[in-house]
Formats: C-alpha cells, sequence, structure tokens
C-alpha cells in the first residue's frame, strides 16, 4: 500500500512538474510592443537603452512580469541620460506578450524662485520636471525654456505639478499659457520673459515679452470685470498683424472699453509698476 501511494505521489510531482515547465514555455515573453514617441535625439537614445533593457526579460516568465518594471527602467534610464520619459500605458496580453506606449516630456516653463535663486522647469502642464540653476533649455541651444517670474512657489518638488503662494494669479496665467499654445502653436521659443507684477497700490499686471522684443501688458489682471482671457487674446491677435520690424519694439496694450475688448500697439515708455 505505502508503494502504491508512494507512486502516485511521485506520478503527481512529475504530472505537475512537467506541466509547469510546459506552461512556463508558453507563457514566457516572446514580444515588448513598445510604441515610442520622441522628438529629440537624446530622448530617442533614451528609448533604444530602455528597449534593450527590457528585451533582458525575453523568454522569461510572462507570469511573474510586473508591469511596473517598465516605469522602473524608464527612470533609471532617464536619470542617468537627463532626459524625461513617461509611461502612458502598460499592458500584459496573454500568453506572452507586453505593450507599452512611452511618450517624451518636454522642457516649456523655467519658474524662477528668487527665494533659493533657482528655475523650477515644468513641462506645458506645470509638471516640475527638474530643478535648475538656468532657464536652459536640455534639448534645444537655440531656445531657452520660458523664463517666468514674480510668484512664490508653495510646493515645487520634481514630478509633482507647481504650485505658488499666489494661487489665483497662477492658475490664471497657465490659462493664459494655453491661450497662447492655441493661438501661436506654443510658448516655447515666442516669450522669453513672463512676468507677474504688483505696484505699490496693490494692482497686479502680467507683462509677457516676445522673443522678438516686443511685450503684451495685462492691467489690473485681478480687478472685477478685467476679462484676462479676452484681454490676451486680442493682444495676441493684434501682435500677429504687426509689421517684423514692429514686433521688435515697442508694447501691446489690451483693454476692455464700452465699444469691447481691443488691443493697441504703442511705443511710448510704459511702465505701471515703476510709475505706481
Amino acid at each position: 500500500m505505502k508503494s502504491k501511494k508512494y507512486v502516485i505521489g511521485y506520478a503527481i510531482a512529475v504530472f505537475v512538474l512537467v506541466f509547469i515547465i510546459a506552461f512556463n514555455s508558453v507563457c514566457s515573453i516572446t514580444q515588448f510592443d513598445v510604441r515610442f514617441e520622441t522628438g529629440s535625439a537624446s530622448a530617442a537614445q533614451s528609448a533604444e537603452k530602455v528597449q534593450e533593457r527590457l528585451n533582458g526579460y525575453l523568454n522569461k516568465s510572462y507570469l511573474f512580469f510586473k508591469t511596473a518594471n517598465v516605469g522602473d527602467i524608464v527612470a533609471e534610464i532617464c536619470e542617468e541620460d537627463g532626459t524625461y520619459l513617461k509611461v502612458v500605458s502598460v499592458q500584459k496580453k496573454f500568453p506572452n506578450k507586453v505593450t507599452a506606449v512611452i511618450e517624451e516630456e518636454y522642457e516649456q516653463y523655467a519658474f524662477y524662485s528668487e527665494a533659493d535663486n533657482k528655475y523650477y522647469v515644468t513641462d506645458a502642464d506645470g509638471k516640475v520636471l527638474a530643478v535648475k540653476e538656468s532657464a536652459d533649455n536640455n534639448i534645444s541651444e537655440n531656445a531657452a525654456n520660458v523664463e517666468i517670474t514674480g510668484f512664490t512657489y508653495s510646493s515645487a518638488a520634481e514630478g509633482e505639478t507647481l504650485g505658488a503662494d499666489e494661487s489665483v494669479q497662477f492658475s490664471l496665467l497657465m490659462d493664459l499659457l494655453s491661450v497662447a499654445d492655441e493661438k501661436l502653436g506654443g510658448a516655447f521659443g515666442r516669450f522669453s520673459k513672463i512676468e507677474y507684477l504688483v505696484n505699490k497700490y496693490d494692482g497686479e499686471f502680467f507683462c509677457f515679452t516676445f522673443t522678438e522684443g516686443v511685450k503684451i501688458w495685462l492691467t489690473d489682471i485681478m480687478a472685477e470685470d478685467s476679462r484676462e482671457d479676452e484681454c490676451f487674446s486680442a493682444a495676441l491677435d493684434a501682435y500677429a498683424g504687426l509689421s517684423d520690424a514692429k514686433k521688435t519694439y515697442g508694447y501691446l496694450l489690451a483693454i476692455v472699453s464700452e465699444s469691447g475688448v481691443h488691443a493697441d500697439y504703442k511705443t511710448d515708455v510704459y511702465d505701471p509698476v515703476a510709475n505706481g
């Protein structure tokens, strides 16, 4: 009887072992189908490294592969290369395929902090990508990130959305930058500097300086019926109509009047902050 039980137990053990080997053979990873969406040469090189590192999991267990491994590999390589890749999605497709979408994140704005003399560099949505000593862009030698000054920052950790003590004004600025993205095809390379300013009477202003030199002033931005988005949109339309020469000097002043919202181009000296 004992011999019979031993034989049965042995047979079951062999069956289980054969099943595991066969199952693992069928369910070992044979393909990483990764779609990389990059626009810079440096990020493309990082993408190649990610793919190479993932290929190291080929023929290994599909069941024990964790989708979080993809994010860990991307984070490690981006830290080494100084690039930004974001894992959009990862999916395991039974029995042996892993698919993923990974895209590049781009530096766009450099928010200057006077408190620590640092630049909090963000993407278009305000996500902090890096903390730097300058506003230089990580992939473009011909254009710096748009420098933004005047705010005091309450949260500025890498990977988080930037926050400012002046939260209402900060949110307004981000909304205006979205308008600029829509009308100009992006703020990067179009503005050299954006300033949030307050004069001695607590009047609040935004000053947008284009790379060519002309400025847009938005005055009394937090006043009742200031209609900042309409004023900014009108100023951008007026900018588009300027000659190349006029784009190098002067300013556009957008105001709300009885006739509606309009922006005028002027060449006189204008500084509502210094002049009170």
